[in-house]
């Protein structure tokens, strides 16, 4: 297997994981930022636990260089079907919201923010994950 079809596959194992982990009233949230300025990155995680978790592998894990790489592993994860090809974008920013994650449980939304190419700001992709319903036992 190729490295990274490798990468992508820990990288979607890691993200269903944390998702996996919101409670209902008590979402999650990790923020991965590049600061291309000093070629470094870093990650914060709302002094949780899970978000720890998520973060060190983030942080080991991603491109501190391209952060669109990075926004396209997080995407090929949330969605059937996506796949951004040769496409590099320049400068681009936004959030939206993906209910039904492959693998992930339906009651668990992610909430995906992100900026590329600012000048102003650094990169960043923010997830923050929300559970609607506790299961039923």
């Amino acid at each position: 297997m190729p490295f990274a079809s490798a990468q992508d596959d820990k990288l979607c194992e890691h993200l269903i994981s944390f998702a996996s982990k919101s409670k209902v009233g008590k979402p999650l949230k990790v923020k991965l930022i590049n600061d291309l300025a000093n070629f470094s990155k870093s990650c914060e995680h709302n002094e949780t636990e899970e978000g720890k978790e998520f973060c060190n592998y983030l942080i080991k894990n991603t491109s501190t260089e391209f952060m669109d790489i990075n926004l396209s592993r997080v995407l090929s994860c949330s969605v059937n079907d996506f796949n951004l090809g040769s496409v590099h974008l320049n400068k681009i920013s936004g959030e939206f919201s993906v209910f039904e994650t492959p693998r992930l449980n339906q009651d668990i939304t992610l909430n995906i923010n992100f900026s590329i190419g600012d000048d102003v700001i650094n990169d960043f992709i923010e997830i923050k994950t929300e559970n609607e319903n506790e299961p039923v036992e």
